[in-house]
């Protein structure tokens, strides 16, 4: 063996270990997600069947639908990386739709956050009320759009796109050998 090929192993080996990290730290943020989730849910229907003026079913929706979405994402990149740590291919179409999901999710996200805060900033659902702070507890009732949130869509959108097209050439020079 070639040193080139030696340190071509050793780069392998070191980002095998930095995805076997990154691995772990999604699974540690996915149960932590589903944990205190499952808990703040719990605490709001408590909170609606006990005292109903001040939890309301929009709310309790929100926190339902929003806590199933984070899961998703984290729960996919969980899967991401398993998958590259197992020594699965990055490039193929599975991790591919894998990114789509997760830019699908965070896109649902931002829609999620600003049909709600339009919801109670407009009192479009005037149960919900000004009970929760808005705008970090801005006096003027305004509209929340998460930029980050779909930046980050729209770079897992495009990343999945080129994954999608590094696996369609793989798979183009594997026919060819």
């Amino acid at each position: 063996m070639g040193t080139d090929e030696r340190d071509i192993e050793r780069s392998l080996d070191k980002a095998e270990k930095a995805c076997e990290g990154i691995r772990v730290v999604f699974a540690l943020c996915f149960v932590l997600c589903i944990v205190v989730w499952v808990l703040m849910l719990g605490v709001l229907v408590y909170g609606c069947i006990t005292t109903p003026s001040n939890v309301d079913g929009a709310t309790v929706a929100y926190c339902a639908v929003y806590g199933v979405l984070v899961a998703v994402m984290l729960g996919t990149l969980f899967r991401i990386f398993n998958e590259v740590v197992k020594g699965s291919p990055p490039f193929s179409e599975i991790q591919a739709r894998r990114l789509r999901i997760v830019s699908l999710a965070a896109l649902s996200l931002v829609v999620l956050e600003l049909i709600f805060t339009a919801g109670v900033s407009y009192a479009v659902a005037p149960s919900a009320g000004y009970g929760i702070v808005v705008n970090d507890g801005a006096s003027e009732p305004t509209v929340n759009l998460n930029v980050g949130m779909l930046v980050f869509s729209g770079i897992m959108y495009s990343l999945s796109a080129i994954f999608r097209y590094a696996a369609l050439l793989q798979q183009l020079s594997d026919d060819t050998v």
